[in-house]
Order: structure tokens, then sequence, then C-alpha cells
């Protein structure tokens, strides 16, 4: 557990402030977790007040197609069957961070607001490991079916559409395009990139307004957003990937649960225990916050003999969902590659 007795009132000591005491706490902005939760409410009425307990399994009904081949012709005595449904059962992942603290730790230190601290550094950890999270999910439920071959292979064993970039690297978002039409998904898309394709559209889309190359038409309908994490995972997939990595995702077609349970919503409080909830500014989640408390000598942590120790849990269940499809492997989530 944390001391601070780097920060003990022992000599002369400033407190630093602002911005340039902070940089050890930066983090990177979890634009994949976000773009999950960016429509989610629409898409799941109610789930909070239906999953009543951890314990509780949730179902969303939806209508899945009946695709037949046209017949030729009318008759008197035609015959067909039924559509049918199928279930979605959200998968919820709980994820927490603890952290503790004396009653007594922050008498004998020039800093102060130890606790707020503490509380940022855990919703800071939950950002990154969240975000982790759900870029594995997008990428691991990438599409395993593309009937797309113009300009480019769709690999079916690494399930990535290749680009040649000697040949189409300068078009390769107007291809990806292309290919997402071609499978039935509109032009209102989101291109999930690495740094190398993010750099590169970014400096195609520039194009035109600072030179004589217009390229920059191509681009109308994306929004780019990145995952630094995504030429690591890319290689590991097939080291032909070094030349740029990105999934497109067709707006409303994923979304994200979050959940804490009742106790935290409402806020509680027991002899022992209080529970209660935050709401997240970096992703406008609520979290669940537990904490206990216990009697303590704290010595060991820069405390005093007779102290209190109060362990604290911030905590979510998240639910990363990709709009379902009833053939087998198809997702809405495609993956592109320039090799």
């Amino acid at each position: 557990m944390a001391n601070y007795t780097s920060a003990n009132l022992v000599k002369a000591q400033i407190a630093l402030r602002g911005a340039f005491a902070n940089q050890d706490m930066r983090f990177v902005n979890p634009a994949v977790h976000k773009l999950f939760f960016s429509n989610s409410e629409n898409f799941f009425p109610n789930y909070t007040e239906l999953r009543t307990s951890e314990k509780r399994t949730i179902e969303a009904p939806f209508f899945v197609k009946s695709q037949r081949n046209l017949t030729t012709g009318r008759t008197h005595n035609h015959t067909g069957n039924g559509g049918d449904s199928s279930v979605l059962t959200p998968t919820w992942l709980s994820r927490s961070d603890d952290f503790s603290m004396t009653l007594k730790q922050q008498d004998s230190s020039v800093l102060q607001g130890q606790f707020e601290h503490e509380l940022f550094n855990s919703v800071r950890n939950h950002m990154i490991g969240l975000e982790a999270l759900a870029s594995d999910t997008l990428l691991n439920n990438r599409t395993g079916v593309n009937v797309a071959t113009n300009q480019g292979t769709f690999d079916s064993t690494n399930d990535v559409f290749e680009i040649n970039a000697t040949n189409y690297g300068t078009k390769a978002a107007f291809i990806a395009k292309l290919v997402m039409e071609i499978n039935g998904y509109s032009n209102d898309l989101v291109f999930v990139c690495d740094p190398i394709s993010y750099t590169d559209f970014m400096f195609l889309a520039a194009n035109g307004a600072t030179n004589a190359t217009n390229t920059s038409f191509q681009f109308m309908g994306i929004e780019f957003i990145k995952d630094l994490s995504l030429t690591a995972k890319a290689l590991t997939i097939d080291a032909a990937y070094s030349k740029g990595f990105w999934e497109v995702v067709p707006r409303n077609t994923i979304g994200g649960l979050a959940w804490i349970p009742k106790q935290n919503r409402d806020g509680r409080t027991t002899s022992v225990n209080t529970y209660g909830a935050i709401t997240n500014p970096f992703d406008g989640l609520q979290y669940g916050i537990h904490n206990y408390e216990t009697r303590a000598d704290g010595t060991s942590v820069n405390g005093e003999k007779q102290d209190v120790l109060t362990e604290f849990q911030l905590s979510i269940d998240v639910a990363y969902e990709i709009a379902p499809l009833s053939t087998a492997t198809e997702s809405p989530v495609f993956a592109f590659a320039l090799v």
C-alpha cells in the first residue's frame, strides 16, 4: 500500500500544482471504449432495471433474415415458410480496482487531497484497462464473411481485406468504403485506425487543401479514431500488416452496456459498509464505489498507531456488444490492411 512518506513534513517542501504535477497520471484517450457507448442507450432500453443482480441473465430477441432466391411468375398454390428470430445474450465482464488509506495518513504530509488522487488514479486504471478490453473485442469479432473482390483480396484465414499499398495506397479509404457498400452497409462509417493508417489517412485528407493533388473527396462520411495498440495486434495476425491496419465500423452497429448494483445506484450505508456511485468524466458512465473500515495500526503506511484503515473498491460491469447477424462468422466490423 502506498504511504506518501516522500511528502512528510520533516523538511521544507513545496507542493507541485496544476498540469506540471499531474503528468505521471496521463493516459491515452479511450476512443474505442467510448465508441461502443456512443449510442448504446438507444439499443438496450431498460437493461439497468432488468438486470437486478449480477447473477441475472438478460436476453435481447431480434428478427433474423429469411434468405430466398426469387422464383419466376405467379402461382395459385404458392407455399412458403415463416421467418425466425434469435436471441442476443450480453456477455458481462466485471472490472474493479482497489485502493486504501488510513484516517491519519495525511496528518504528517504536505500533500493533501490524497483520496481525490487515489480515486483519479483508479479511474485512470479503468480507462486503460477498459480501452484494452474494447479494442480486443472489436478486433476479435471482425467479420469472417466478405463478398467484395474489388481492388483487393479478402484473406479468409486472417479475416482481413488486403489492399496492395503500391497500386492502391492512396485510394485505400475509398476502396474500404466501396467494400462496405458491396456488403450492404451505408457510408456513415467509423475507421478505427492503427497509428500508421491514421497518419496516412490524415495526410491524404489534407491533400487538395494545401497542394494541387486532391485526394480529400474520398473521406466524406468517415469519422477517424485511433487505436494505438492496433499495429502490434495486427502484426500478431500477419507480419505483412506493417504498412497500415484499420477496422471499419458502420455507425450504430456496436454498443456498450454498463451496470452497477442497485445498492450503489441508490446509495446504501450499513454499520461498516458504504455503497455509492460516481460518474466518470472521461466516459460519462456510472461506477460503483464501495468502502469499509477496520481498526488498524497505521504506522507501516505512514499513519499512526491508533488509526482506521479504509478499503475502497471502484467497479463496473461492462458488455461490449456487436450487432448480431444470422450467418456464422459474419459481423458488421471489417478489418483492412495495406500489404
